[in-house]
C-alpha cells in the first residue's frame, strides 16, 4: 500500500471517528432538553407538587391548616395588650370574617360576664391598637376578640364551674357570630391554675401592722390631726394613703382605722389604735415601701407615744422588723422571678 492510500486511509478514519464523537455531544443535548422538559411538566402537574421550588411555596402554596394556624397563634402572641400575661390567663382570640358593632356583645350580656368571671375584654378592627374598657361604645366596630381569664386573680378560684361558664360565654358567642377561634395560651385552665395555687398563695399577701397608744385610752386629737396634716399623706377614694415622694401619684401604704375602714379625723373621734397595710403584689418597689413605712411608724410612735403590737395587742419587738423585710423581699423576688413586676398593670389587674 502506497504512502498516497494509507494517508487517505488515516483521513476517513479520523472523518469517521470525528462524526461519532459529534452525534454523541448532540444525542446527549437532546436528552438534556427532553429531561428539563419533563421536571418542567411534573412541576405543573399536581401529583408531583412536593418537588415545587422552596422560594414556591413560601409565596404561593401556603395552604396546610396546621402551618397556617400556626403562623396565625405566633402573630397574635407577639401582638397582645401589654397588660396581658400568658403565663397566668386563658386566653383565646376569635377572629370574625366581618366586622361587627360593640352592641352584639352588650346584647350577649358581656357585661355580667367581666364582672362574673373577672374576665379581660379586647377588641380591635384590622391591625387597629386594641380598645377595651371605656374605649368601647354601641358602634365600636371590631373583628377580633379576645377573652382573658386570669388564674391567679385574688377574687376568683378557677374550677370546673368556672371553667363551663367562660366556655358556655365562648359558645355564645360563637353561636352569635361566625368566627374562627383559636386558643392562645392555658385553654387547660383549671390544670394550670392548680400549678399555680403555690405561686398564688404566696405572693398574695398584705403586711398589716397596728399601732396605738402606749399609755392612753386614745391618740390625742391635736398631734393625731397634725401628723396627717403632711404633704405625702393624702386622701384616694376615702383612705388615707402614703404616696411617694420621689414619684408623684405613686401609691406605697394605706393607713386606716382598727375595723379596716377609711380613718376618720374629726375632734369629736376616739381613736383608739390604726392599722398601716402594704399590700406587696400591687405595691411598685414593695420593699422601698416597706423601710418607707416602718420609717413613719417609728416617727408616729415617737410623736405620739404609741406603739406597735401585734394581733393579740403584745408590742412588736423592733427585731422582729428585719425579719418581716426578708418576707417581703421574698415575695418580691419570686414575683420577678415569674416576670410579674410588683405594682404592674398585670399584678393589679390579678391582686387589685
Amino acid at each position: 500500500m502506497s504512502d498516497v492510500q494509507i494517508a487517505l486511509l488515516i483521513l476517513g478514519l479520523s472523518i469517521v471517528f470525528l462524526m461519532i464523537i459529534f452525534n454523541w455531544i448532540q444525542l446527549k443535548k437532546i436528552r438534556e432538553k427532553q429531561k428539563k422538559a419533563e421536571t418542567i411538566q411534573r412541576q405543573r402537574d399536581p401529583l408531583f407538587q412536593n418537588s415545587i421550588r422552596e422560594e414556591d411555596q413560601l409565596d404561593n402554596y401556603i395552604v396546610h391548616e396546621s402551618s397556617s394556624s400556626n403562623v396565625s397563634i405566633e402573630f397574635l402572641r407577639k401582638n397582645l395588650p401589654s397588660e396581658i400575661n400568658l403565663k397566668f390567663e386563658s386566653v383565646v382570640s376569635l377572629t370574625l370574617k366581618e366586622p361587627k358593632p360593640a352592641r352584639i356583645l352588650i346584647e350577649l350580656g358581656v357585661a355580667d360576664y367581666l364582672t362574673q368571671l373577672r374576665l379581660g375584654l379586647y377588641l380591635r378592627k384590622d391591625e387597629d391598637l386594641w380598645a377595651t374598657g371605656e374605649a368601647l361604645d354601641d358602634e365600636f366596630l371590631f373583628d377580633q376578640i379576645l377573652l382573658t381569664l386570669p388564674l391567679i386573680s385574688r377574687k376568683l378560684e378557677v374550677n370546673e364551674e368556672v371553667k363551663d361558664h367562660f366556655l358556655g360565654f365562648i359558645e355564645k358567642i360563637r353561636e352569635q357570630l361566625d368566627v374562627n377561634q383559636i386558643w392562645l395560651a392555658n385553654e387547660d385552665m383549671v390544670d394550670r391554675a392548680n400549678e399555680l395555687k403555690d405561686f398564688k398563695s404566696l405572693v398574695n399577701k398584705t403586711i398589716l401592722i397596728k399601732v396605738q397608744p402606749k399609755t392612753d385610752s386614745s391618740f390625742h386629737f391635736g398631734a393625731f390631726q397634725d401628723f396627717f396634716n403632711k404633704a405625702n399623706i393624702r386622701v384616694f377614694k376615702d383612705f388615707h394613703w402614703y404616696f411617694d415622694p420621689k414619684v408623684d401619684g405613686e401609691k406605697m401604704f394605706k393607713i386606716m382605722n382598727l375595723s379596716r375602714q377609711p380613718l376618720r379625723i374629726e375632734s369629736d373621734a376616739f381613736i383608739q389604735g390604726i392599722i398601716f397595710s402594704l399590700d406587696i403584689p400591687t405595691t411598685t418597689n414593695s420593699q422601698n415601701a416597706f423601710s418607707q413605712m416602718i420609717e413613719m411608724i417609728n416617727e408616729f410612735c415617737i410623736k405620739l407615744n404609741a406603739v406597735m403590737v401585734d394581733g393579740r395587742n403584745k408590742e412588736i419587738d423592733s427585731s422582729y422588723i428585719p425579719t418581716i423585710k426578708k418576707f417581703v423581699d421574698q415575695i418580691a423576688y419570686e414575683m420577678k422571678n415569674k416576670d410579674l413586676l410588683p405594682g404592674s398593670d398585670q399584678a393589679i389587674k390579678y391582686f387589685g
